[in-house]
């Protein structure tokens, strides 16, 4: 398999050039220090006797020191980062800093407890009960009216190949810094861009655009859990790692996807949109807001919160959607072909859990999963709002709604147009 054999070459080439680092659980711990703590380790294995011992303390009390100095130098460069960023209104770097040196390491929970209520300690009966849990989760039975699902087929059946350019713009949106998918190949073994690289990649992408068939191992999700109450599964947040060679793919049917969603989803979403922001919504609202106080008017709201949105989403309604909507055939094709062989395991402790196919949700960790849930939102908003006619209006357009993702605000100008509404 093409896929398997870049997987090799590149972690091969890895090893041979770049070799192995130790990982280090301090920013601020260098090489030299690391070898004074192996010399240190070192005297502490060989037989005791008073020179030893001598030995180990100065040892240990030379690597005290030094600690300290390098967390205290670590701490002032961190310091002059953030006064810099912030003369610079670079807030997100400066948010990034501040946390960077204030955030402490929160402990993994060692105990879950399974349907019944009952704690779990032991390793391997924890990772049984989040496979259990997640497939149900993933597996949820989506039902809803059929009659959405009759929607002829797109008539845009463009097949253009894959362009090297493509390839090459996909590869440099990768981001770094993030955790490798089940293949272990991270994003910055494929960001340098070199001739082979881009090589085998268009190679790949354009043998699944032709062939529609994705590749096993760009298909599969390591699920990682995070407590947010800790306990009852309920209470986890989930986030998924997905192989980074194969964002480059999802990435070049992103580019293609986003100028026809764009066509399609209102100028009331503002979630996941280039240009657009959460801060922008709450402007509008304050305006709107200020407005109506001033001329002494109603304005009625309802906010509305979707729970597990992005987990709920009915598969065969996502594809009749974007039929509907006249998506590019082929992009469909491609992304149903992704869904219909995805595959999900659970990874705690270094150990994989049972591996479950999904039925519904947009990937979690996947590019193409805000724009495909915009998409999907969309055609809801449309029905619900058929034949809905709103009373709020700026600049002579009527406004029913502001959006951010899957978080609504329904606008009225009186009670009774709020309760048809909702």
């Amino acid at each position: 398999m093409l896929v398997n054999t870049f997987n090799t070459a590149v972690t091969n080439t890895a090893s041979e050039i770049l070799g192995k680092h130790r990982p280090v659980k301090k920013p601020w711990v260098t090489a030299d220090l690391l070898d004074l703590c192996d010399k240190r380790k070192e005297l502490k294995k060989k037989k005791k006797d008073a020179e030893r011992v001598w030995q180990y303390r100065a040892a240990n009390q030379v690597i005290k020191k030094r600690m300290k100095k390098a967390k205290m130098n670590w701490i002032e460069e961190q310091c002059r980062d953030i006064g810099d960023s912030m003369k610079k209104n670079n807030s997100k770097k400066t948010y990034q800093l501040v946390k960077d040196l204030t955030s402490t390491k929160q402990g993994r929970t060692t105990t879950i407890q399974d349907k019944d209520g009952k704690c779990l300690t032991e390793e391997q009966d924890i990772l049984k009960r989040w496979s259990e849990y997640c497939s149900e989760l993933y597996n949820y039975r989506a039902t809803g009216d059929p009659e959405v699902l009759n929607v002829p087929p797109a008539t845009d059946n463009d097949n253009y190949p894959i362009l090297r350019e493509e390839v090459e713009a996909a590869v440099k949106s990768l981001k770094k810094g993030k955790s490798a998918g089940a293949d272990n190949v991270p994003a910055e073994l494929v960001q340098p861009r070199g001739e082979a690289m881009i090589s085998a990649l268009l190679t790949i992408c354009n043998k699944i655009w032709q062939t529609g068939e994705w590749p096993t191992p760009w298909t599969l999700s390591l699920i990682i859990t995070f407590p947010k109450k800790c306990n009852p599964c309920q209470n986890y947040r989930t986030i998924s790692l997905i192989s980074h060679p194969s964002k480059v793919m999802l990435n070049i049917l992103l580019n293609r996807l986003k100028p026809q969603a764009e066509k399609i989803i209102a100028e009331e979403q503002a979630g996941f949109r280039p240009g657009r922001s959460t801060t922008e919504q709450i402007f509008n609202l304050r305006i709107l807001c200020g407005k109506y106080l001033q001329h002494q008017q109603d304005l009625y709201h309802v906010f509305i919160d979707f729970k597990k949105a992005f987990d709920r989403v009915w598969h065969a309604a996502l594809w009749a959607t974007m039929r509907q909507f006249n998506i590019n055939a082929n992009l469909i094709r491609m992304i149903q072909n992704l869904y219909e062989k995805a595959t999900s395991a659970v990874y705690l402790n270094n150990c994989i859990g049972d591996w479950f196919r999904t039925t519904v949700e947009v990937r979690q960790g996947c590019v193409l999963s805000p724009t495909l849930f915009n998409i999907f939102l969309e055609r809801i908003m449309t029905d619900a709002l058929n034949n809905h006619e709103g009373t709020i209006c700026i600049g002579g357009r009527s406004i029913t709604n502001l959006r951010f993702a899957d978080d609504i605000d329904g606008l009225a100008g009186r009670e009774e147009e709020l309760a048809d509404l909702v």
